[in-house]
Order: C-alpha cells, then structure tokens, then sequence
C-alpha cells in the first residue's frame, strides 16, 4: 500500500464517528436483559461477545446465562441509537447524553440489568 493512501486511510478511521448507543445481550429464554452504553456499537457487541465466548466477561450472571443456555439462546443489539447533533461536528464527548438515555432505558425495561 502506498503512503499517501495509508494516511488517507488512517484519518478517515481517526475522524470517523462511530455508532454510539445502548447495547443489549437479551436472553431468550428468562427474558433477562442486559444493557450498557457505548461509545462504538459494533466494537462493543464484537468485545462483549468474544469475552463471553472465552468465559471472561465481568459480568457472571450474564457469563452464567451464557454458558447455561449457550449463544443461540441470546438476541443481541443496539437497543437505542444516540443521534449525533450536526450542530457540534467538532463535539467529541457525548457521555452525558450517554448516560440520560441509558438511565431512561433501565427504568422503561423492568427485567433491564447492567451489562457491566
């Protein structure tokens, strides 16, 4: 790869603005939900997903489900989108918002547990 196309790449990744949101593992079977914040959708579910696969998540109740019922047995998302306001492009941190939704979402689902 040349190097003009490599840094073109490089800050085309550095600016991005990944997916942020409320993520959910939900468990088929209890109905169980977890849910936890993010910063970057795909990344987290991708981490999450892998940590509980290699039974490291922090969280045992959810690593317990996991390995109870098994992977086909959980629906896994973004439950909630965070829009990006176009006002403040240059806006880095978003964790205010963040945290309103996700207060707002464990209040609205009754069986909602922390991912972490």
């Amino acid at each position: 790869m040349d190097e003009n196309r490599k840094k073109k790449l490089l800050l085309k990744y550095k600016y991005r603005k990944p997916e942020m949101g409320i993520i959910y593992f939900k468990c088929i079977s209890t109905g169980d939900i977890f849910i936890g914040i993010s910063k970057d959708t795909k990344a987290d579910i991708n981490s999450s997903s892998f940590k509980l696969g290699c039974n490291l998540h922090s969280n045992h109740k959810l690593q317990k489900m996991w390995n109870d019922n098994g992977m086909d047995d959980f629906e896994i998302g973004v439950l909630e989108v965070l829009p990006y306001d176009e006002k403040d492009k240059d806006k880095d941190d978003y964790t205010k918002e963040l945290e309103s939704l996700y207060e707002r979402k464990l209040r609205s689902l009754p069986n909602a547990r922390r991912i972490k």
